[in-house]
């Protein structure tokens, strides 16, 4: 039986790195196609919108259906309707994308909402196969293998795109979900059986999940906490791109903010390699709260200290890293701490109540970094963060919550 969990593992995540690399092809190559064919910058802010509505506000409703079934059907429905969805936008692309905006804004949504279920499914599946032998790590393995698509996905999607056609790409997008839902269903594990005697009811399900955290002191503070932390990093993300252009010199800019991206994929894959590193070395706490802090001073104050190109990449692989190192031990706390059965419910409500206030921020960061400047902006979301990493620190929920759950599974309230 463990050998079966273990290789269900290998598949489940190596699947995951084929189908991520295809998806950020595709992501990549769907806004080159719409904005080349329509011109229209609103067009591209439209599809971004219409895709946090699945991947973030609708995240427990996916979360509560995926946890009707298996891990391993739930993992098979993700990979085949995203596999239908792919094929069908390569279908729109050849028949011209921009000018079949609608079709395009709906097929983007259904993604998102598949690529959620997914999300949370593997999520959730961790606990599951792994058990709970350092999860920490395992995580950090995890993140490792969803760092690499950051990297091969956009120059993939670059190279189909201009050497071929659009639809080229949604359609290889396509075969790697098909991929990965022949690799899953060639696999058996004895996982969480399946919601029997249960009606399927996703929005009661979804509202359930997010009582549940909010009824649990700990889990309460720890998501307010980060929810203030994607807040603060909402308000400076259109703050470090203008401070970049501004202050590159003449025809630098472009290649300025290249560099900026190819370094926060490498912070990602850095981040994740700490993590593997110092899981059974740090508590998590410290993982946490460091990291926090980490972000705040190296990635957004640093960034906004100097006009040196290079401390600019600096800053921008260290705040990757940042965000994967408080990422693992964080991810492996809910894995140990919610009952199997409704993991990936709360983990949907989780990832609403984190990141919901994410797209609200970006829109008024853009806003009062012209009033009080950019580099005046990333200066104070960079102090901010210093202060809630510092709370986590010293937060003995946190800590109660950072101790490895050995025993019953807790969820309080």
């Amino acid at each position: 039986m463990p050998g079966n969990k273990t290789r269900a593992f290998a598949v489940l995540w190596g699947g995951q790195l084929l189908s991520l690399a295809g998806s950020s092809a595709a992501s990549f190559a769907l806004g080159l196609t719409v904005y080349a064919e329509t011109g229209s910058t609103a067009a591209l802010a439209l599809i971004t919108a219409v895709s946090t509505l699945g991947s973030i506000y609708l995240a427990p409703v996916c979360g509560a259906v995926a946890d009707h079934m298996s891990r391993r059907t739930a993992a098979l429905v993700g990979n085949l309707g995203a596999g239908a969805v792919a094929l069908l936008l390569a279908w729109v692309a050849a028949l011209g994308a921009g000018r079949h905006l609608p079709v395009v804004l709906c097929l983007v949504l259904a993604g998102s909402l598949l690529a959620a279920m997914l999300s949370v499914t593997l999520a959730a599946s961790v606990r599951e196969l792994r058990g709970e032998a350092d999860l920490t790590r395992v995580n950090g393995i995890t993140s490792f293998l969803e760092g690499i698509p950051t990297f091969s996905g956009p120059l993939l999607g670059a190279l189909v795109h201009s050497q071929f056609t659009p639809s080229l790409v949604f359609l290889l997008d396509g075969l790697t979900f098909f991929a990965c839902a022949a690799a899953v269903a060639a696999v058996r594990w004895q996982g969480r059986p399946r919601a029997t005697g249960r009606p399927l009811r996703p929005f009661a399900g979804a509202a359930g999940g997010v009582r549940r955290i909010l009824a649990d002191p700990g889990f309460r503070q720890l998501q307010l906490t980060f929810a203030g932390v994607n807040f603060l990093n909402g308000l400076s993300v259109a703050s470090a791109t203008a401070f970049v252009v501004a202050a590159s010199s003449a025809g630098a800019a472009s290649w300025n903010l290249a560099a900026v991206g190819v370094a926060a994929a490498a912070g990602l894959l850095l981040g994740s390699t700490v993590v593997v590193v110092l899981a059974r070395r740090v508590p998590r706490q410290g993982l946490i709260g460091g990291a926090v802090m980490g972000a705040g001073l190296l990635g957004r104050i640093g960034l906004a200290a100097t006009t040196a190109p290079v401390v600019w990449f600096a800053a921008s692989a260290a705040r990757s890293a940042c965000a994967q190192v408080a990422n693992a031990p964080l991810t492996a706390i809910w894995q140990e701490r919610v009952p199997s059965d409704i993991q990936a419910t709360v983990f949907g409500a989780r990832r609403l109540l984190g990141q919901g206030p994410y797209p609200l921020a970006v829109l008024l960061g853009g806003v009062l970094a012209d009033a009080v400047g950019s580099a005046g902006l990333m200066v104070f979301t960079g102090v901010g963060e210093l202060l809630l990493g510092a709370f986590l620190l010293a937060s003995s929920r946190v800590r109660e919550l950072s101790r490895s759950a050995r025993g019953p599974e807790l969820v309080g309230g």
